[in-house]
């Protein structure tokens, strides 16, 4: 299980750092809770309750250096012309967290608004906001694990894939 001071991804915050395990009292009862800081917003505070299986299935460990860089070798995916497909899709991939789905979405969007864009037209919203949504997770990751500031994090994947950044 996770540590005090371990780096975690947890749901759509991005990287977090355990800060501390403590009892806290939720909804009148005592529970022992995982205290999260996300690493790239140090305003907040986020807590895990240790009961929730729920809750601790959205913390997950870190991926390494090598895993980061296979990832990003991984083929495109193919695109669904259909926007309910696509907007059901990524619904559940923003809920999983899956860095490898979350890649996929990003790609598939970029996809979409390349071919949105020599029509004229822009993103609808909802692809806006789980473009923005996918990017702030990944990229925290990828920072993280690279020792890279986020704002970095477009560049460096276009020079491990050999491209200019959109």
């Amino acid at each position: 299980m996770f540590q005090v001071g371990d780096a975690v991804s947890y749901g759509t915050s991005g990287v977090c750092t355990i800060a501390e395990k403590k009892k806290v009292c939720l909804a009148g009862q005592p529970c022992e809770c995982y205290i999260l800081k996300p690493v790239y917003d140090r305003t907040m505070k986020i807590c895990v309750p240790c009961n929730s299986q729920v809750l601790l299935e959205r913390m997950r460990t870190l991926p390494s250096k090598e895993e980061i860089l296979e990832l990003l070798q991984e083929p495109a995916p193919e695109h669904n012309s259909d926007p309910e497909v696509r907007k059901e899709r990524y619904r559940q991939t923003l809920q999983s967290g899956d860095r490898h789905a979350l890649l996929r979405m990003i790609r598939d969007i970029y996809t979409e608004r390349r071919h949105r864009h020599a029509m004229g037209k822009q993103l609808s919203s909802y692809e806006d906001s789980a473009l923005r949504e996918a990017q702030h997770i990944l990229h925290s990751e990828v920072a993280y694990t690279m020792g890279i500031e986020p704002q970095e994090v477009p560049e460096f994947i276009a020079g491990v894939l050999g491209r200019s950044i959109d």
